[in-house]
């Protein structure tokens, strides 16, 4: 539960007294939030108090739809163009085609009456694949032959 943004007694003995709000402060310093929103502040009424906690809402509005204009045009606001499938090399037609040609060959292996560990060393000779006849761990693609 958080206590930022909420009026509270000073003293809880004395409810009419004094009214503290504990604003957030922002992690960098040059911030546009005045100071008179930063931490914790301290208001003689109760009124006073709901003034400044409502011009704090409004300021934060304020501030995210200025942040909003300022993404505006931002490829990021797109999202990462890196992640973009088409730009990955595994996705490329000639990764993708000797992957299919791999698939195909270890299938008619298979049915020949090869195991998957002989299977993965005819494929690596084959195609004179830069893999190490040791590795313990299967090609995906392999895995799925069956």
């Amino acid at each position: 539960m958080s206590n930022h943004n909420k009026i509270r007694p000073v003293d809880k003995n004395n409810p009419n007294g004094k009214y503290k709000i504990l604003f957030s402060r922002p992690q960098t310093k040059n911030s546009n939030i005045p100071m008179e929103f930063r931490g914790l502040q301290i208001y003689n009424s109760k009124f006073l108090a709901e003034e400044a906690l409502r011009k704090r809402k409004k300021l934060t509005k304020i501030l995210e739809e200025k942040r909003a204009k300022g993404m505006l045009g931002n490829k990021r606001l797109l999202g990462n163009p890196g992640g973009d499938k088409s730009n990955l090399v595994q996705y490329s037609s000639e990764v993708q085609k000797l992957k299919n040609a791999k698939i195909k060959r270890a299938k008619e292996l298979f049915k020949e009456g090869y195991s998957k560990s002989e299977i993965l060393r005819m494929i690596i000779n084959e195609f004179k694949l830069d893999r190490k006849f040791e590795s313990r761990s299967w090609p995906k693609w392999l895995t799925e032959v069956e």
